[in-house]
């Protein structure tokens, strides 16, 4: 009876682990080969110690260690850890990336912004369809859905009209200017 293989995703199948085996002639000893993510690693936290060594908190921490175990071993042991580590099955960078941008990202997000908590005022950035009335003696044909505020220059007057929408006509008169409040899911036709 032949044994199935099951590929649960071709993501492994087709992600190359790229690894140094041989360096010239020499063959490196380590079974396997050194991956080159690894490097990568032991190169990043070199640096780091590198660049950490003048502050003052962590430069005394890392005084401590002697030249080569801060060097060396340090960067080394960090590089095979981050290496053989696979949290949730990503790599080490990428797991520590998104730990740090979910950590300092906001807690509340709507529509790619951040959403300010109960209590703080909310801007509002977004874009205002308006119809300026101000300059013509007439009502212009619309259709406005809610929720919405509708202030009108010129004396209206309001009817019921099909399908539960709201139907305004505009009137002779001197009266005030009015203001109509549509709530969601309500429509206002404007007709002249």
């Amino acid at each position: 009876m032949a044994e199935r293989l099951v590929i649960r995703s071709y993501r492994r199948v087709f992600e190359v682990d790229r690894r140094i085996y041989r360096v010239d002639r020499w063959a490196l000893p380590v079974p396997g080969g050194v991956p080159l993510r690894g490097l990568g690693y032991l190169a990043a936290t070199l640096g780091l110690v590198v660049l950490l060594e003048p502050l003052p908190g962590i430069g005394d921490l890392l005084g401590i260690l002697s030249a080569p175990l801060r060097y060396v071993v340090l960067p080394l042991a960090i590089a095979v850890v981050a290496t053989q580590a696979a949290p949730d099955g990503r790599s080490a960078h990428r797991f520590a990336g998104d730990w740090l941008r979910l950590r300092l990202r906001a807690r509340r997000r709507s529509g790619l912004r951040s959403v300010p908590l109960e209590g703080e005022p909310v801007p509002w950035t977004g874009v205002l369809a308006t119809r300026w009335d101000a300059r013509a003696a007439q009502l212009h044909r619309a259709r406005v859905r809610g929720p919405a505020l509708v202030a009108f220059g010129v004396p209206v007057e309001f009817r019921d009209g099909r399908g539960g929408r709201l139907l305004v006509r505009g009137r002779a008169g001197s009266a005030a200017p009015q203001t109509v409040v549509i709530g969601g899911g309500q429509v206002l036709e404007v007709r002249p």
